[in-house]
């Protein structure tokens, strides 16, 4: 009988105890680490080249050269571009390159004209992270020369603790091994059951020569990768969800910006002109303008991945 309520007990109690470990692991407070302004300066520099590389190569300019990184104070470096950029890539190819990097540290960015230092753009890398864009996004840059300002908040990098991760890595081991047990043991009795219809939102959407990955803003256009900022991928998933059918303006600014509190007729301009060129290579696929009325996405085949 002893054993018998043991057992009862004992899948319950390793899930709360792994999730305990888990928890407590998470917020092990780490050592700061002081790191040296050589190795710093290095690592900042190279993010920097990567970035102005990653922007030159989606404005489809693969000639141009990349000015030297310019160091301007402890906090401050500088990247001149003297070729106009996609404001909208920006923020998720600097963080991806600075993480390749290994830098975490909350930073301002800065987008200058060169000719004045006229503050054009810019954001708060917290912000982005929160909200998924960059402020005033989708905004064009009427001018060739600018520069990119990165200013770091602070100068410490958390050292990683080998104790934590060792701590991390068993707490995590015990979790799944007990889900992995509730999971076997209801799999034994119930079968499987269909996709989800959240799910089958997930999958990739094919149309024409091309596919989108919504959730993660990526598009595929005859073979070619292409990023999507996110009301990109989320005006192109509407127009697919509608292809073929005429829709009236007022009907796609309310399903693409109302939720966002906003409704600005020129932005969807934009954003369509954006979309025709990202578009442009698949001949099956075609935004079309209604007189009077709004727009057409004509596309000969809608169908989701298997």
């Amino acid at each position: 009988m002893m054993a018998s309520g043991l057992k009862k007990w004992l899948l319950p109690l390793s899930l709360v105890m792994s999730a305990v470990l888990m928890l407590s692991a998470m917020w092990w407070p780490e050592k700061p680490k002081q790191v040296s302004p050589q190795l710093e300066s290095t690592r900042v520099n190279l993010a920097l080249r990567e970035t102005g590389d990653r922007l030159l190569d989606i404005a489809g300019d693969s000639t141009s050269t990349i000015a030297p990184v310019v160091h301007k104070s402890t906090q401050k470096w500088l990247l001149q571009l003297e070729h106009r950029f996609s404001y909208d890539s920006l923020p998720g190819v600097l963080r991806k390159a600075l993480l390749r990097q290994g830098i975490r540290s909350d930073y301002y960015v800065s987008v200058l004209r060169c000719k004045d230092d006229k503050l054009m753009l810019g954001y708060m890398a917290s912000t982005y992270e929160l909200e998924g864009e960059a402020p005033c996004g989708g905004r064009d840059i009427n001018t060739e020369c600018l520069n990119i300002e990165l200013a770091f908040l602070d100068k410490e990098i958390p050292q990683s603790n080998p104790w934590k991760a060792r701590f991390l890595g068993l707490s995590v081991f015990l979790f799944l091994a007990a889900i992995g047990n509730v999971f076997y043991l209801r799999t034994i009795r119930k079968p499987r059951v269909e996709d989800s219809p959240v799910e089958e939102e997930m999958k990739l959407l094919r149309f024409g020569q091309s596919s989108l990955d919504f959730v993660n803003q990526k598009l595929w256009v005859n073979g070619q990768f292409k990023d999507l900022t996110f009301r990109e991928a989320k005006l192109l998933h509407y127009l697919i969800q509608n292809a073929n059918q005429v829709l009236d303006r007022e009907r796609v600014l309310e399903a693409i910006w109302q939720d966002e509190g906003m409704l600005v007729g020129r932005s969807l301009d934009v954003f369509v002109s954006r979309l025709r060129k990202l578009l442009k290579e698949d001949n099956s696929i075609k935004i079309s303008s209604v007189h009077g009325v709004g727009y057409r996405f004509e596309v000969i085949v809608v169908q989701v991945a298997k």
